[in-house]
Order: structure tokens, then sequence, then C-alpha cells
């Protein structure tokens, strides 16, 4: 099997020869997150790793929430982008020339933020409406003082972001869009508020997807360290499933169990005190291993829990690669 065969096999619940493994982190040098510099880097990056696909960044391409807040009541002014706004044009353009320099070879997977996301992002804020607060804390007050008006802005960059995502897959050439989903920690608000206040611009998103792709993945991030209600994106309705298996408490196989009918993707946890990253070669050897023993032949896609340190030693990533298509590397299974 090649690469593109690999993955989607395993997306279709079927036999691969062996599970296929991908790993991705931030760009952090301007030169890599603008134009053909960013096509380079994702290449580059590609080559040297010999991953199974690739997540195509969006660094340097956020959303441009051309609004600035000073209190709740600013939510009310944002506005959907123009279609031809440079975020679309550069975003589509960045995809469909890293899938003509690919040329088929493997599949790719464009990165999506969350409407959630995006609002709080700590440039739309200004100082005096953070007063000292962190920019979490000011929409979390934010949510509370006026849900209507901050409710409203996720709706109108829902919109906005249901069109980046067909735009991807249907001009940029991407399998499907990789969706980060945040802020159900579970000391931050109940799974029916969760559900009430976010869940509509989440699934907005994740549909338009759906309507041009079935190789949609869905990133339920712990980025903050805590817990949270996996119960608020069990039922989200995308192919793949991919969470922070360590701070969640749920390992590989629970998860196959708990995100029915879906493809699992994950089992190293990405922090840097764990193997992947600070560990010997043969303490990842060994981490790889236990989680292919964990899956016991059942296809999934070894990847980690998050985004990777930016600084990882590539060759790190490289040894996953080596352990996986190694002879005797545990083969996937049918479903």
């Amino acid at each position: 099997m090649n690469k593109r065969e690999r993955v989607l096999a395993v997306l279709e619940h079927r036999k691969a020869d062996h599970t296929p493994a991908s790993f991705w982190f931030h760009f952090n040098r301007y030169q890599d997150t603008v134009g053909e510099g960013a096509v380079k880097a994702h290449l580059d990056y590609y080559h040297k790793t010999d991953i199974d696909f690739i997540k195509i960044m969006s660094d340097g391409l956020g959303y441009p929430l051309r609004v600035k807040i000073t209190c709740a009541n600013d939510w009310n002014k944002a506005k959907p982008l123009p279609h031809d706004d440079p975020f679309y044009l550069e975003s589509v353009k960045r995809c469909r020339r890293i899938n003509e320099e690919l040329n088929g070879e493997c599949c790719t997977f464009y990165n999506m933020f969350s409407p959630f996301n995006i609002i709080r992002e700590r440039d739309v804020f200004t100082e005096e409406c953070l007063n000292g607060r962190s920019w979490d804390a000011t929409v979390m007050a934010h949510m509370h003082e006026n849900p209507k008006a901050v409710m409203h802005a996720m709706d109108i960059i829902a919109d906005d972001l249901a069109y980046l995502s067909r735009l991807v897959i249907t001009e940029g050439r991407c399998e499907g869009i990789y969706q980060s989903v945040q802020g159900a920690e579970k000391d931050r608000w109940t799974g029916d508020e969760y559900a009430r206040m976010i869940t509509p611009s989440d699934l907005k998103v994740i549909s338009a997807a759906n309507e041009v792709s079935r190789h949609n993945i869905l990133h339920m991030c712990s980025w903050a360290g805590r817990p949270n209600h996996l119960s608020a994106w069990k039922n989200y309705p995308l192919r793949v499933k991919n969470w922070g298996c360590g701070i969640e408490g749920l390992s590989m196989s629970e998860g196959q169990k708990y995100f029915k009918n879906s493809v699992v993707l994950g089992g190293m946890d990405n922090r840097k005190d764990h193997p992947l990253y600070a560990g010997k070669k043969d303490e990842i050897q060994a981490a790889v291993h236990r989680v292919l023993n964990e899956m016991n032949g059942i296809p999934f896609i070894l990847g980690a829990d998050c985004t990777l340190p930016s600084d990882i030693d590539l060759e790190h990533i490289r040894w996953v690669l080596e352990t996986l298509r190694s002879e005797d590397a545990a083969k996937c299974g049918d479903a």
C-alpha cells in the first residue's frame, strides 16, 4: 500500500498493511507561515519525517475578526467576510499548492479552529477591555454578561468557516478538515451550557465539511491541561476522533468503545516529559508497541494527544514510523 491507500483503508475501517501515523506542530518562523515559504516548510517536514499524511497548518492565516472588543456589546459588530477576502484566497492557495506538489502521494487535512477558539484570541480585545484580566477570563465574563452578542459573533464566524471548509476540500484538494474544538473543560461550565452556547457554531462548520467529504477529523483539545466534558463532543459527526488520552484519562481502546463507529487517532502523549519528546529510541519504540498491543489489531491512526512542541527532534518521529513499518510491527485487523 502507498500512504494514501493506507490512510484511506483505515478511515473506512478496513485492513491496512500497517498502522499509519502522523504528527504535527506549529511553524513559528515567519517565513514558514507565508506564501511559498509555508508550502516549502510543510513539504520539508513531510519528507524529513516520512509521516503518512499531512495536517496543513493554518499558521499565519488566522481568522481576521475585524472588530475591536471594548465591551460585551461589541460582539454584535461582527460581520461576514467578503468571499474574495485574502483569508479565503490564501488558505485555499496554501492547500492547493501543497497538494499540487504531493501529486496524490498522501492525504492532507486542513487545520480549522472552532468559532469559540477564535473569539478567545488575545488581539481582538482592547487593553481597557481586558482591564488586567486574561483574554480567556474576559470572554467568559462577556458570555455571562451578554451571551446573545457573543453567540452572534460565533455564528458569523461559523458561517465563514463553513464556507472555508468547503473550499479547502473542493478547491484546495484536501481530503478533509482537522477541526479543533476547545473550551469544554469541566471547571469552565456544565456540559449543558456548552451544548447550548457553543455546539451550534461547532456543528455549522462540521456539517459544511461533511457535505463535501466523509473523511474529516475532530480534535478535542485539552490545551488547558484540564479534563473536558468529552460527552459534549461524543456525537459530533466526524469520521475520526482525536483527544488527549493522558489528560482525559481515556485510553485509545476505551475511546474506540466510547466514540462508537469512529476511527480513533492518537495514543502518544505530546507533553515534554513523555517518551515521544524526551525519550531514547528504545523508549519511543516501546511506547509505540504499547499502543499497538492495546488496540490489538483494530484499525486506528497513531498520533499524538495534541500538537507537538515545535522544537521536537524530528528523528523521534522517524523512529515512530520506522517502528510501525518494521517486520515485527502489529498489523491492522478487520474492524
